[in-house]
């Protein structure tokens, strides 16, 4: 549980025909993690093909994007619709792929068509809108069109001017011959008619548009009575929109007619992905291929038989431990309470194969830490019981399901520890069983630097089990050791002698001095007298031997020591936010209460007021705080805890897996 899955280096020899059929039979057992082995140059065969179908994948998403007219809400992921299935036939793998990109293709184009028609009607609706408003702002001042088009000599300009601007426009033409007459319109706009003489007509319309004005050019195709023009615009506006409804209904009867058929494209587009990415892997030589990978220790005969019932004895399965240079994939092995807290440690990394999972004891510990800084057990039965409620409600995010259990199980802490603290939403409705923080303050700092001492020590421990279990034994003895007896000998002299430096230094200090200098020198002085690492020599290079010969230098564990006291002494501080953040939890209740007392209950309105108050500031707090507490949490297990122990440097166990959730693929009458 403590340890990641235990992986088998597996090979699967086979026929080169047959490597389909291997796969299919690989992605029907689902935990098998395939391995790079193949040679560059049979990987360049596949190349053209993955960007094949990664570019039909781009498509079909854009074509779901597009189509999709169904809007979801908020309220999906609380439902639970079983897919439907649609049976896709072909006489291989390779078939089935140039079907579905045709299908693709030829959907895409007819759906870019259709995208083209409406936004050439929108353009010419947009455009009709402006001709429409124009018009009908230049029949409001009573400008008659058929007159000034007929003018020679005088040049008549309609426009739209920023209201911002109309000061800035009569100063640029008070010393022109001009006739400026003006009139407001909504949205921070002046409609403007100007009458110039001709000869400097260019020159007022340079003018208008230094100014943002927007001139109205009549459109030649329509007739040059106001009214008329109207009318011919409005008849234009309704043909087009129309067109435009046209259209989008079209979409919409693709969308209806291709929903199904979509989802299942796309499910087939990534089988097909994911099958060529895995024959890229595979090393082809001749007649015979190899798959390599890894799976899980437990589960391999369970492996080899699914690999014999598909292909009989065309296909050899062969097991073997992993090597030490090899890194196996990581795959968590918790159990179905533990498993939800997997989503923080993912936050984090996963751990290394050879690393301890620090997931079990992260689904103890962050409750316990939350539970110290929100006791409340009004506020963790709110917790509870919504962080439940939604974790059986909700149907479709996984990870949201997670979360909603971390949120309950902390609730469910706090609740304990409010009890402790004797707190009912901020109230102090019955006797502490344990005792009141808020009139033991000091008592309750050192209950919190205790959490931390203990939490910290274990981090060491865990340091040590790790170097342990990748048999680093000399680093486990002569790094990890000095570090724990360190740490435990400073915690004893602050609790023995308190700060009482002249007691300190009447002998206790060498409890101090010892673990640090074996801290400092133990490793170097190890190094220097073996001339070795902790690994057999004929297995290191030069670079690798002047690396190790660095990491066991003096002056690099001197520095590395005084690093570790001073993050060993500010880490344990850092505990003390378990009080700050109580204290913010009860100072928060505490002006809720205190302004509702305020407006009091002297009559049913205040009273009603009253109540409004209490209930929205708890809930304001449970909301605020509790976000708060969390986010403090997760700081304290990864920077105070990881910190000491933990890489989370692994590498995801992704078994190759076909998905048979909108398709069910029958290759030569076969089921796939």
């Amino acid at each position: 549980m403590f340890r990641p899955e235990r992986m088998t280096k597996t090979s699967i020899i086979c026929i080169r025909q047959d490597i389909e059929s291997t796969l299919q039979a690989l992605s029907s057992f689902g935990e098998f993690h395939i391995e790079q082995v193949a040679e560059d140059t049979t990987i360049a065969e596949y190349v053209e093909s993955i960007q094949k179908a990664e570019e039909s994948l781009a498509n079909v998403n854009e074509l779901i994007k597009e189509l999709n007219r169904e809007k979801t809400g908020l309220f999906d992921i609380f439902k639970d619709q079983q897919p439907t299935k649609t049976q896709v036939t072909a006489e291989n793998w390779h078939a089935l792929t140039e079907s579905t990109s045709e299908k693709i293709l030829t959907l895409k184009k007819q759906v870019e068509e259709i995208n083209n028609s409406v936004a050439k009607a929108r353009e010419k609706v947009a455009q009709l809108d402006h001709i429409n408003e124009m018009l009908t702002l230049t029949k409001s001042m009573n400008v008659d069109l058929s007159v000034t088009e007929d003018l020679k000599l005088i040049h008549v300009v309609v426009a739209r001017l920023p209201n911002r601007k109309l000061e800035g426009l009569k100063k640029s033409v008070c010393d022109l011959p001009v006739v400026l007459n003006y009139s407001p319109l909504p949205k921070e706009f002046d409609f403007v008619y100007l009458a110039a003489p001709s000869k400097i007509g260019l020159d007022v319309d340079k003018i208008l548009k230094l100014h943002n004005a927007e001139i109205f050019v009549f459109p030649k195709d329509l007739p040059h009575n106001v009214n008329q023009a109207l009318k011919e615009v409005n008849n234009k506006l309704k043909e087009n929109k129309e067109k435009d409804k046209a259209f989008s209904d079209s979409l919409d009867k693709l969308s209806k007619e291709y929903t199904s058929s979509l989802l299942s494209w796309k499910e087939t587009t990534e089988n097909i992905l994911a099958l060529l990415n895995a024959e890229k892997k595979i090393l082809q030589s001749g007649r015979l291929a190899t798959i390599q990978g890894f799976v899980p220790k437990k589960k391999f005969p369970e492996l080899s038989q699914k690999v014999h019932e598909m292909l009989g004895e065309k296909a050899i399965v062969l097991e073997k431990e992993p090597e030490k240079e090899l890194d196996p994939p990581t795959s968590l092995n918790n159990n179905r309470f533990v498993k939800p807290f997997e989503e923080l440690t993912k936050l984090y990394g996963l751990p290394h194969y050879d690393e301890l999972d620090p997931t079990p004891i992260m689904a103890i510990t962050f409750p316990i830490l939350f539970g110290l800084m929100f006791g409340d057990m009004g506020h963790g039965l709110i917790l509870l019981v919504g962080g439940l409620t939604l974790f059986f409600v909700i149907k479709k995010n996984q990870a949201i399901r997670n979360v909603c259990w971390i949120m309950a199980t902390c609730g469910l802490a706090a609740i304990v520890a409010g009890a402790l603290y004797g707190e009912f939403f901020g109230k102090a409705l019955f006797k502490a069983l344990w005792f009141d923080p808020f009139n033991n303050v000091f008592s309750f700092l050192i209950f919190a630097l205790c959490i931390g001492v203990a939490q910290i020590l274990s981090g060491l421990v865990l340091e040590m089990a790790n170097f342990a279990i990748k048999r680093d034994f000399a680093d486990s003895f002569f790094l990890s050791i000095p570090k724990i007896a360190f740490y435990s000998c400073s915690v004893y002299l602050i609790v023995v002698y308190k700060l009482n430096l002249a007691l300190w230094f009447s002998g206790p200090v060498l409890l101090l001095i010892i673990p640090f200098i074996l801290m400092v020198a133990a490793k170097p002085a190890y190094v220097a007298f073996s001339h070795l690492s902790f690994r057999s020599i004929e297995t290191r290079g030069e670079k690798e031997l002047a690396s190790e010969a660095h990491e066991g230098s003096f002056g690099q564990s001197l520095f590395e020591g005084g690093d570790t006291i001073t993050r060993l002494l500010s880490n344990t501080i850092s505990y003390s936010r378990i009080l700050a953040l109580l204290m913010a939890h009860w100072a928060l209740l505490l002006v809720t209460y205190t302004v509702a007392n305020l407006v009091g209950t002297a009559s049913i309105v205040t009273l009603i007021l009253s109540g409004i108050i209490i209930v929205s500031g708890n809930i304001f707090v449970i909301a605020l705080e509790g976000l708060i507490v969390f986010i403090h949490t997760l700081r304290l297990h990864f920077y105070e805890w990881f910190s000491k122990f933990y890489g989370g440097t692994g590498t995801e166990f992704n078994p190759f897996k076909q998905k048979n959730n909108f398709t069910e693929v029958v290759l030569d009458g076969k089921k796939g």
